[in-house]
């Protein structure tokens, strides 16, 4: 082989290596570009007039949609969805390796965001909402896929206890289409007692607002637990 022909074919070689490593470095660069878009997204998400202020029930909606569909994107990507809260809030490392720090040290606020959207995210799960493209896209868009068995966005708090509860996106959760109109349950009367507690603890409702509803799922426990007691 001559000098001539061995210079050319090192310079392909060299040429195939170097355009490898170009596609290799523009996926990856584009994957990371989109990780930093999903967190300065989600963080958009969380604000207060998106998360708490929605004008009204089906932006609310949207935007819960919206958010578990990327949560699922970036679990897609490596990022669990842990960490990609933590990028969100700004966390620099794992919630347990954090020093003297505990889940409930968190402000109230976000513990909020991420017991909302985590619960909707793993209920995404249970209803199959994540496991075909097409479905993923519906709630990129913020719409709701086809589950199985059939959901429907329900309230945590009912909104003719405390209206404008349908405008607030940690008022919302997937639940099964059956449910949606039963009558509520132990769990769901504690779920709301609780998540009154939680928007008062984060200044999204007055005190006496939480004092309302808690008042009134406990008149209806009693009232149900009488009727039993009746038959």
């Amino acid at each position: 082989m001559d000098q001539r022909t061995a210079t050319t074919l090192r310079l392909t070689i060299w040429g195939i290596i170097l355009f490898f490593a170009f596609i290799y470095g523009s996926k990856h660069y584009k994957k990371f570009a989109r990780k930093e878009k999903l967190v300065e997204e989600m963080r958009t998400i969380i604000s207060d007039a998106t998360f708490y202020r929605n004008l009204d029930a089906k932006s609310a909606h949207a935007t819960f949609l919206k958010a578990i569909g990327m949560i699922d994107e970036a679990n897609t990507l490596g990022m669990a969805p842990t960490v990609y809260f933590d990028q969100v809030f700004k966390h620099d490392d794992d919630l347990k390796t954090q020093l003297g720090r505990e889940y409930e040290d968190l402000p109230a606020r976000e513990r909020l965001a991420r017991e909302t959207l985590m619960r909707g995210y793993q209920h995404a799960l249970q209803f199959s909402m994540l496991d075909e493209p097409e479905k993923r896209a519906l709630l990129a868009k913020g719409e709701l896929p086809e589950g199985d068995p059939k959901a429907t966005i329900a309230n945590v708090i009912d909104p003719t206890v405390s209206p404008g509860m349908e405008k607030i996106v940690p008022n919302l959760e997937l639940r099964p289409v059956k449910a949606a109109g039963a009558p509520p349950t132990d769990l769901d009367v504690a779920a709301a007692k609780s998540l009154a507690s939680e928007l008062s603890a984060a200044n999204v409702i007055e005190y006496e607002a939480e004092k309302r509803i808690v008042d009134h799922y406990l008149k209806n426990a009693a009232g149900k637990k009488a009727k039993e007691e009746a038959e």
